[in-house]
């Protein structure tokens, strides 16, 4: 079983990605991408990493353990998590969590806020 400093690189270069494209895609530096690639490096965090799946096309559990398949294609199951529908950063986190307060009457005019504010944008 490969290691994975090993994984990240293979799915990097699978991808056909430069680690510039890849900290571009993934949201970090690419000083991070070198740094995961190296076997004594660092380690990317798990939303990191589901990010370098997403990007490269593969596995998460392939990539984060190296087991199972490899590649995601056309005909590939479904990953396990959309990453598009949970919060991907601290902000995020912490409106989702106020949302769910508020009861289902309260949750409509704050939609339709930030619905009307993003037509803006």
């Amino acid at each position: 079983m490969t290691l994975l400093f090993n994984r990240i690189r293979q799915a990097r270069r699978g991808a056909e990605m430069s680690q510039s494209e890849l900290a571009a895609a993934v949201g970090v530096a690419r000083s991070a991408v070198a740094q995961w690639e190296r076997k004594d490096g660092a380690k990317p965090t798990t939303d990191n990493m589901g990010k370098i799946a997403m990007a490269t096309a593969v596995s998460f559990e392939w990539l984060a353990t190296g087991r199972g398949g490899r590649w995601l294609g056309g005909d590939a199951e479904t990953p396990a998590m959309l990453l598009n529908f949970y919060a991907q950063c601290g902000l995020e986190e912490r409106l989702l969590v106020a949302f769910r307060t508020l009861r289902s009457p309260e949750q409509l005019p704050l939609v339709d806020f930030v619905e009307a504010m993003t037509e803006r944008a």
